[in-house]
């Protein structure tokens, strides 16, 4: 009975993490839901992942938003500046 028990807490536990995250990722990037907002970061990944970035993905980005990707080194952080982008801003 002890075991049951604490299997269930476990994936009561494990639910209210994943809620979480899918609510708190939703409440800091509300176009995540939105096809114009997927299709714009998947389009600028797919563009630089290879190193070069078309002159069209380029002139798609907001200028200040490019200052700020192009000053970070970090390259994690250079994808939330692009989830930024593309899921606040459109």
């Amino acid at each position: 009975m002890k075991r049951a028990k604490s299997k269930i807490r476990f994936l009561q536990s494990i639910l209210f993490l994943i809620l979480g995250i899918i609510l708190g990722v939703g409440a800091i990037w509300p176009g995540l839901i939105t096809q114009t907002g997927r299709k714009c970061f998947l389009k600028i990944i797919k563009d630089g992942s290879d190193g070069n970035v078309s002159l069209g993905t380029i002139f798609s980005i907001n200028p200040n938003y490019l200052l700020k990707i192009h000053n970070e080194k970090n390259k994690y952080n250079k994808i939330l500046l692009i989830g930024d982008f593309c899921f606040r801003e459109l």
